[in-house]
């Protein structure tokens, strides 16, 4: 070969770029899939959850009939009676055992019973809970009226607040809700506390009062 002809040669070859990688790229680890976790009856989102803006417990119970008959209710051994304008109607939602509404001109009240076996809090803790739930009109802590009384041998704890209602709950008002009240009782029955508690327009509830403390006075054990 003619030395000028191999210089050419050897000047094109030092010109040239790196050579293409013949390997196949590396294939990209799939990503890992962690495994899903049983779904958490109080976790929002969950549908038997639902942000009851009623209930206001840390502890749900799972899906399930209605364990209170309207004719005769009773509950975690206690036992109660209701009259108009307290009306019994199905669970609207799985955390309830039972539900009542009242109708009224301001809007509707509801009032729901609930029971979490093991569950649930402290009757302090709940009070507490359902109390934070309301603001004063002009902002503030709403005044409530806490009292614990025995009635049949049960100790009863009552709970009354007016004001501002924002349940802080998923599923709850949007927006705050004013000139509502709260009539609650907490009693501790032989099988854990029973929750009653009645939401709504103040004027609603107003007129369910004397309904209210006779259920209350009504409850007994068995």
């Amino acid at each position: 070969m003619r030395p000028t002809l191999f210089l050419v040669l050897l000047s094109l070859a030092c010109n040239r770029g790196p050579e293409p990688s013949e390997a196949p790229p590396e294939p990209s680890p799939e990503p890992s899939t962690a495994a899903e976790a049983p779904a958490n009856p109080h976790a929002e989102g969950n549908p038997h959850a639902a942000g009851d803006p009623h209930a206001g417990v840390d502890m749900g119970r799972p899906a399930g009939p209605p364990a209170v008959d309207p004719a005769a209710p009773a509950l975690a051994g206690v036992r109660w009676r209701t009259h108009e304008p307290l009306t019994w109607r199905q669970p609207s939602s799985a955390m309830r055992n039972a539900e009542y509404f009242v109708a009224g001109d301001a809007g509707e009240a509801v009032l729901t019973v609930f029971h979490f076996p093991g569950m649930g809090g402290s009757v302090q803790d709940n009070v507490a809970r359902w109390v934070g739930q309301f603001q004063a009109e002009g902002g503030g802590p709403a005044p409530s009226d806490v009292q614990t009384r025995n009635v049949a041998g049960l100790d009863v704890t009552t709970i009354d607040v007016t004001g501002t209602f924002a349940s802080g709950m998923m599923g709850g008002p949007s927006t705050p809700q004013s000139n509502q009240r709260l009539l609650g009782a907490i009693v501790s029955g032989p099988s854990g506390p029973i929750f009653f508690k009645l939401v709504g327009p103040a004027s609603t509830v107003d007129g369910a009062k004397a309904a209210f403390d006779d259920l209350v006075a009504s409850f007994e054990a068995g």
